[in-house]
């Protein structure tokens, strides 16, 4: 997580899943904080080959349907990770 999200309130509580999509890049499962409330988020990430880095891509996600099953497991799992949040308050 960067700094400047940090700054805006945009805190990482869990990586629920990840699931690897080509070479280098994945798409992330995350329940985030954002301003004090809870949020899941659905993120691509590319992996920085200098630094083996990972960071948010600037362009949107698109998911193959090789991997359309790992994604709807995922987003599974995330909805059961905030509904389970969600009873605790």
């Amino acid at each position: 997580m960067d700094k400047e999200k940090k700054n805006k309130g945009f805190v990482e509580k869990e990586r629920v899943r990840v699931v690897p999509t080509r070479s280098g890049e994945e798409l992330h499962f995350t329940v985030v904080e954002v301003n004090g409330k809870l949020r899941g988020d659905i993120r691509f990430f590319v992996k920085n080959e200098e630094n083996d880095e990972v960071f948010a891509a600037k362009r949107g996600i698109s998911i193959l349907p090789r991997h359309f099953k790992a994604f709807q497991e995922g987003v599974a799992e995330l909805g059961a990770k905030l509904a389970a949040e969600q009873k605790s308050e």
